[in-house]
C-alpha cells in the first residue's frame, strides 16, 4: 500500500514504521460489503494495517489497506 501522509500538527512527511503486538499480525476487521452473499451471514474482512510515524512529534497514524 502506498500512502503518502503529512503529520497534521507538523506538517512533515510520516515515515514508515513498524507495529508490533504480542499475537502476530495487526489488522482491522470490517463489515463485508452490504450486497455480499457474505455479509449475509455476518463474515468481516480483515485489512492490513500500514503504520506512519511523524519524526518530529511521533504522532502514529495507522493507514487500512483496502
Amino acid at each position: 500500500m502506498s500512502v503518502d501522509a503529512h503529520c497534521p500538527d507538523c506538517d512533515v512527511a510520516l515515515e514508515e514504521a513498524d507495529l508490533f503486538t504480542g499475537q502476530g499480525e495487526f489488522r482491522v476487521r470490517t463489515e463485508a460489503e452490504s450486497d455480499d452473499v457474505l455479509a449475509a451471514v455476518g463474515v468481516t474482512k480483515a485489512l492490513d494495517v500500514t503504520p506512519r510515524r511523524c519524526p518530529d512529534c511521533g504522532l502514529v497514524r495507522l493507514y487500512a489497506a483496502e
